[in-house]
């Protein structure tokens, strides 16, 4: 089996959250904004993910590094926060 490829992502792309987070109202599948782009330390990227409700005020913030199985390449959810 090939390894799976990481993607680059780049702040303000668009990214899906790869697990529901019911806290903040998020379903996994769900595209969040990327706020910012980090080096996880081990040769890849962490991001900081804003998501936004349907009236588009911010819910809160995703942080995202690679490992673990996802619907948008390798990527999981590490930590979260909710915006009131």
């Amino acid at each position: 089996m090939a390894p799976k490829m990481r993607t680059t992502h780049r702040e303000l792309d668009l990214i899906s959250i790869p697990e529901d987070i019911p806290e903040l109202g998020i379903e996994a599948g769900m595209r969040g904004t990327v706020d910012t782009v980090y080096d996880d330390g081990c040769g890849g990227q962490g991001l900081y993910v804003e998501l936004s409700r349907k009236g588009g005020t911010t819910a809160g913030f995703v942080q995202l590094e690679a490992g673990g199985t996802s619907r948008d390449g390798d990527w999981q959810v590490t930590s979260y926060s909710a915006f009131d």
